[in-house]
């Protein structure tokens, strides 16, 4: 993507005219290169940032900003801007600016009128191991009554926007694939199903609302509506003004409460504005207080808007970690915790980031009895009703606990009501002191960094981060060959790693996969005849990989395998979005990417995503996982035959030309010509 001139903006300022060009350097009049930084401007007010906009209406800044967004940081008065240190220097001076600054990366990680609370003795009663079912934080918390309980939909759903790294569609996780959205540049048409990069937002999402269905973790409220906005990249970062245009997109998509398990050390005008105003719209914010220690709290947890969460291990004592400060508001279990990984499994990980949407889950949970209730209300009765037995710069009002919260939510909510009238006397807005032992575990059956269950106990987090590297490499990277052209990009330029109908898909997803696991065993792989004039081209793309590029290093040979294997997956993933036909009119189309509410309307063509696609991926990793099978199978293609809404083109004929008649017969009914 070529970034967009800014000559503009400065020239209209009364600066010397300059431009950002591709590469990071602003080209100046004498043709000098002068180094450039990315800023967010605030302007006083619409009317003068309408008027620059309008004298040099092609003023803009990085490609970092708005790439899939829609416009929310000029629609509230910021600019985008690519500057040097002087001339951001000056533009401080120029009337109608009210700020400029950096725009710096974010990573992952109030004023009241309620009676301080008193820190009481904390009391502990231990657990040698934790043989329950329900997770050992989740117990600790409280929660398990809720987790437990017959789960029922109920009218009341809270809507929880997850500012993150992703949620995967149809991981254990129900979220509202319509509404998924990655704000990452390049990646405006990633597929739902691989849309977080890194584990960290499905950790966060599953331990809100994974669905209660036997499969991993049970989040804390499976009834709750998490929406799902990408911000983090792979390497869990993001700029500050992505974060931005995350939040401002939350409000627009009137969330309920918008959990941050992110942060920065530098304080933002900018970023302290989108929290103001997502407060205003009556959105309760809660963010991690960061992974600093004594360092401080981080930004945005650090504003008296936002519900700072600390974190605590398994004996409940404040965690080595756990950033401390006066902003610190309540903390939660974040030391070796259990949540949702990628394909079903489970991961478990550390820090504030884990205990963040713990708080999120349980303000959803008091906020569904009432919706009308404000957000002050509920975070509140989170404060009030936590377990309060250690320092306040440590603990915050103490550890949640969200069962004294729903237990006490009748009276808290009638002295409420009355808050107005009592403020002179606050004392009597507050509830019986929670003074409950805490559960602690010596042992949690968590081991930081590993993948868990039985069936794949020894695979490392970095096997399934290949893989993901690998689906999503066809559709991001744009590698070209000796004469310029590009060498993955393209359904019918390269239909092998896009599902697509003019070639024979099964068998290249199937040499995909043995080129993959050619890179552990070290054997040729040979080619049928089938494959004679797409073979040598596919094996040729493996080979063009700038690994170096991809791994910052060179990767391992089992890492190679995973990634090429995740290129496989995206290729067969393709095949149910590029070679689908539906019946339309009285006849079969072919669904297209151009038709929006044809092809990628996930919600009519939900048996597409999830029950043919999702499927077709389970069974595509189930052979991944077993390194001594030697390959994927036509087999991974057999969820079409459950098929009800669509049909496959040349999908008999595919399977017929590498199995013979009688394996492919049953595919004939399904398969279109």
């Amino acid at each position: 993507m070529i970034r967009k001139r800014i000559v503009t903006f400065l020239t209209v300022l009364g600066f010397g005219l300059y431009y950002s060009a591709p590469g990071g350097t602003v080209i100046a009049k004498a043709g000098q290169n002068i180094p450039e930084k990315q800023y967010i401007v605030g302007m006083e007010s619409e009317d003068q940032m309408e008027k620059l906009e309008e004298e040099k209406a092609e003023c803009i800044g990085s490609e970092e900003i708005n790439a899939n967004g829609e416009d929310n940081l000029k629609e509230n008065k910021m600019i985008p801007l690519a500057l040097t240190e002087e001339e951001a220097e000056e533009l401080t001076e120029v009337p109608g600016v009210e700020f400029v600054e950096e725009d710096v990366c974010v990573r992952a990680s109030n004023v009241s009128l309620w009676k301080e609370k008193t820190v009481h003795k904390k009391k502990i009663k231990i657990v040698k191991e934790n043989k329950s079912k329900i997770e050992w934080n989740i117990r600790m918390i409280h929660a398990d009554k809720q987790v437990t309980k017959k789960k029922t939909k109920k009218k009341n759903r809270v809507r929880i926007v997850v500012l993150d790294s992703g949620v995967d569609y149809g991981n254990d996780i129900d979220i509202d694939p319509s509404k998924t959205i990655s704000l990452v540049p390049g990646e405006s048409e990633i597929t739902p199903l691989f849309m977080d990069g890194t584990g960290h937002g499905n950790s966060v999402a599953g331990l809100i609302a994974a669905r209660d269905n036997g499969k991993g973790i049970t989040g804390i409220n499976p009834n709750a509506e998490v929406i799902s906005i990408r911000v983090l990249d792979d390497n869990n970062s993001s700029p500050l003004s992505r974060v931005i245009e995350g939040i401002y997109m939350a409000i627009r998509e009137e969330a309920d409460i918008i959990n941050m398990s992110f942060g920065v050390d530098v304080c933002s005008k900018a970023l302290e504005q989108a929290v103001r105003d997502a407060e205003q719209a009556g959105i309760l914010l809660v963010a991690a207080a960061g992974n600093t220690g004594d360092k401080g709290v981080q930004y945005p947890a650090a504003f008296d808007e936002v519900m700072a969460v600390g974190s605590v291990d398994q004996y409940g004592d404040i965690a080595k970690d756990s950033a401390v400060g006066d902003e610190v508001e309540i903390v939660a279990p974040g030391e070796l915790v259990r949540s949702t990984g990628f394909f079903d499994d489970e991961l478990v990980s550390s820090g504030t980031s884990l205990a963040a949407p713990q708080v999120a889950a349980a303000a959803s949970l008091i906020w569904e009895k009432d919706t009308d209730m404000p957000a002050d209300f509920v975070r509140e009765l989170l404060n009030q009703s936590a377990n309060g037995y250690g320092a306040k710069e440590k603990y915050g009002n103490g550890l949640l606990d969200t069962e004294y919260a729903l237990e006490n939510y009748n009276e808290f909510k009638k002295s409420y009501q009355k808050k107005e009238n009592l403020v002179a006397n606050s004392d009597q807005l507050d509830i019986k002191q929670n003074n409950k032992s805490v559960i602690g575990f010596n042992k949690t059956d968590c081991v930081e960094g590993s993948w868990t269950g039985k069936d794949h106990k020894g695979l490392i987090p970095e096997e399934y981060k290949s893989v993901r590297k690998g689906v999503i490499f066809p559709d991001n990277k744009e590698y070209k060959d000796s004469n310029g052209d590009f060498t993955f990009r393209g359904m019918k330029v390269n239909p092998w790693w896009h599902g697509y109908y003019s070639r024979n898909y099964v068998a290249a997803y199937i040499y995909e996969t043995r080129l993959a696991n050619a890179f552990t065993t070290g054997k040729g792989v040979p080619y049928s005849v089938i494959l004679k004039e797409i073979a040598p081209q596919i094996k040729s793309d493996i080979d063009k990989i700038n690994w170096k590029k991809e791994y910052g290093k060179t990767p391992t040979n089992a890492q190679k395998r995973a990634f090429v294997w995740g290129m496989a997956i995206h290729d067969l993933q393709d095949t149910f979005a590029h070679s689908s036909f539906v019946w339309k009119s009285g006849k079969y189309v072919r669904l297209k990417h151009e038709d929006l509410d044809n092809c990628d309307d996930i919600l009519v063509y939900k048996e597409r995503y999830y029950s043919t696609t999702k499927m077709a991926v389970d069974a595509a990793m189930r052979k991944y996982k077993n390194s001594s099978h030697p390959s994927g199978t036509y087999e991974e293609f057999s969820p079409i035959l459950k098929a009800t809404r669509f049909k496959l083109g040349n999908i008999y004929l595919n399977i017929k030309e590498l199995a013979g008649d009688g394996i492919a017969k049953p595919y004939k009914n399904v398969s279109y010509k």
